[in-house]
C-alpha cells in the first residue's frame, strides 16, 4: 500500500470520525477536546508512516550507490590486471618477491646489515690507519659497518635465472671484496632437472663454509684458515652444476687469478686482463641424510631435520707468464668437509692441503700450505646458541714460523627473529702470530697484522637480514 492510499484513508476515516460526532449531537456527547486529541493522534500516526517510507527509500538508494562502487571496483581491478599481462602476484618469500602467476617470471629482492662494534689488542704497537705515521698502539676499538649488501635474483621465462649482489664494505685488502664492490653477477640456464649451465661473476664454489654466505653463517665471520685459501673469492668464469637427491658437482674453468693469488681485480674484469693461462676448480658433495636447504647456513636450528654432508673441493691454475712476467709453476689445491647436524647442535670440520710455490710474492717455499678447522654450536634455548671454533694454518711463507696460526674462538648468536635478526658477540684468541706478508684475509675477520703472538678480538654485531 502507497503512502497516498494510506494516508487517503487516514485523512478519511478522521473526516468521517469528526463529521459523525458533530452530527451525533448531544446523543455522543463528545467535546471539542476530544476531536482535537483524535486529529493530533491522526496526524501522527501520518507523520510515522512518512519516515518509515522515507527511511526505505533512502535504503534502496544507499544500495543502489554501493552498488554502483562496486562495479567501478571490480571494473579497475579488471583493467589493471589486463596492463600486468596474465596478472602479478607479489609478497615476501625469503625476499620480497614480485612474480608472474604461473612463476615464470619473478625478481626477488634480498637486503643485509652487518654493524660491529670491535676491539683489538696487540702485544707491539699497531697503526693501521690509512696515511698515519704515529708510532700507534696495543687497542683499538671503533664501530663498523662491515656490510651493506643488496642482492637480485629471480626467474627470466621459466628456465633462466639471474643473481646480481651489490656489497658496500670497507674492507678491500687480501682476498676480501672492495668497497662498494659488484661481489658477483652472474646468470645461468637449466638444460635438465639435474644440469644447470652459470657464467659470469661469481664464487668458486670450492670450500663450504665460503659457499654458504655471510648472512648464513654461525659465528660473526668466516674463519681466517677459509679466506685464506685463494678459492675463498670470486672469479669470472662458466661452471657446470648437478644436483639430484644425494649428490651434488660442480665444474668450472675460470680466469683464475695472479701468479700469487687466486683472486685479483684483474681477473674480475676485462678478458684482456685475464692472468691465468688456465684455471678449473670444482667440487663434489654427498648428502646421505636431511636436505640441500639445510645447509645453506652454517648451524642447525632446534626441531629441523637432522643431516650429513660430505664434500670434496678442488682447483689448479697455472698462471700466463707472458702477461704476469714470472716463470711459475701450476698452483693446485684440495680440501676436504664434514657437516653434521642433529637440530639443535652441529658440527663442522675442514681440511686443505695446497701447492703454491709462488707464495710470499715469488719466493720459493719448501713444503704445502696445509690448514684445518673445527666448529660446533649448541643451542640452549630456541633462540639463544653457543659456539666454538678452533682453526690452524701452515701459510708456508718465507720467513714465517711452521705453526704459524692458531686461533680459538667462543661465541653466542641471540636469535631475535631467525637470522632476520641475530645479535652475535664472540672473542677470538691466537696463540701464534696473526698476519703477515703473503697471509691475507684480515679484512672481514677484524684482525690486525701482528708480527707478535697472542693478539686477541672481541666482536659484536648486529644483523637484519631481509
Amino acid at each position: 500500500m502507497s503512502l497516498t492510499t494510506k494516508v487517503g484513508f487516514l485523512a478519511g476515516a478522521a473526516a468521517t470520525t469528526i463529521a459523525g460526532s458533530a452530527f451525533a449531537g448531544t446523543s455522543a456527547n463528545v467535546s471539542y477536546e476530544d476531536l482535537q486529541q483524535r486529529l493530533d493522534a491522526a496526524e501522527a500516526k501520518i507523520a510515522e508512516l512518512s519516515t518509515t517510507q522515507n527511511a526505505d527509500w533512502l535504503t534502496e538508494q544507499r544500495a543502489d550507490e554501493i552498488r554502483g562502487l562496486v562495479q567501478d571496483v571490480l571494473a579497475d581491478a579488471d583493467t589493471r590486471a589486463s596492463l600486468q599481462g596474465s596478472g602479478m602476484q607479489a609478497g615476501y618469500n625469503n625476499g620480497f618477491v614480485i612474480s608472474s602467476n604461473d612463476g615464470q617470471w619473478m625478481l626477488r629482492i634480498n637486503g643485509l646489515l652487518q654493524n660491529r662494534f670491535v676491539v683489538s689488542h696487540t702485544r707491539d704497537d699497531q697503526n693501521p690507519l690509512a696515511g698515519g705515521f704515529g708510532p700507534g698502539e696495543k687497542t683499538h676499538d671503533g664501530f663498523e659497518t662491515t656490510r651493506a649488501v643488496l642482492n637480485f635474483s629471480g626467474t627470466v621465462a621459466k628456465d633462466y635465472h639471474f643473481n646480481v649482489r651489490l656489497n658496500w664494505s670497507p674492507y678491500s685488502d687480501g682476498n676480501t671484496p672492495s668497497p662498494s664492490e659488484l661481489e658477483w653477477a652472474y646468470a645461468s640456464m637449466d638444460l635438465s632437472d639435474e644440469f644447470n649451465l652459470q657464467i659470469g661473476k661469481q664464487k668458486y664454489d670450492v670450500m663450504r663454509e665460503y659457499m654458504v654466505n655471510a648472512e648464513f653463517q654461525q659465528t660473526i665471520e668466516r674463519s681466517l684458515y677459509t679466506y685464506y685459501w685463494g678459492t675463498s673469492s670470486i672469479t669470472n668464469g662458466i661452471k657446470l652444476n648437478y644436483s639430484n637427491d644425494m649428490l651434488r658437482a660442480n665444474v668450472m674453468y675460470s680466469n683464475g687469478g695472479t701468479a700469487q693469488t687466486w683472486n685479483n681485480a684483474s681477473s674480475n674484469g676485462a678478458y684482456s686482463q685475464n692472468p691465468a693461462d688456465w684455471a678449473f676448480s670444482g667440487r663434489v658433495a654427498w648428502k646421505p641424510s636431511g636436505t640441500w636447504e639445510q645447509f645453506d647456513e652454517m648451524t642447525s636450528p632446534q626441531g629441523t631435520e637432522a643431516g650429513i654432508l660430505v664434500g670434496m673441493g678442488w682447483a689448479v691454475m697455472d698462471g700466463d707468464d707472458k702477461l704476469t712476467g714470472n716463470d711459475t709453476s701450476t698452483q693446485w689445491m684440495l680440501s676436504w668437509d664434514a657437516s653434521l647436524d642433529f637440530g639443535g647442535w652441529n658440527v663442522f670440520g675442514s681440511i686443505t692441503l695446497g701447492d703454491d710455490k709462488q707464495n710470499a710474492f715469488g719466493q720459493n717455499v719448501d713444503g704445502n700450505q696445509w690448514g684445518w678447522e673445527v666448529q660446533a654450536g649448541y643451542y640452549l634455548t630456541e633462540d639463544l646458541e653457543i659456539y666454538g671454533r678452533w682453526e690452524w694454518l701452515d701459510p708456508r711463507v718465507s720467513g714465517i714460523s711452521h705453526d704459524d696460526i692458531e686461533i680459538m674462538t667462543f661465541g653466542a648468536n641471540w636469535y631475535l627473529a631467525g637470522q632476520n635478526a641475530k645479535l652475535s658477540i664472540d672473542w677470538g684468541y691466537n696463540f701464534d702470530k696473526t698476519i703477515t706478508a703473503g697471509v691475507g684475509g684480515g679484512g672481514y675477520t677484524n684482525w690486525l697484522n701482528s708480527s707478535m703472538r697472542n693478539e686477541w678480538v672481541l666482536r659484536t654485531q648486529l644483523q637484519l637480514y631481509f
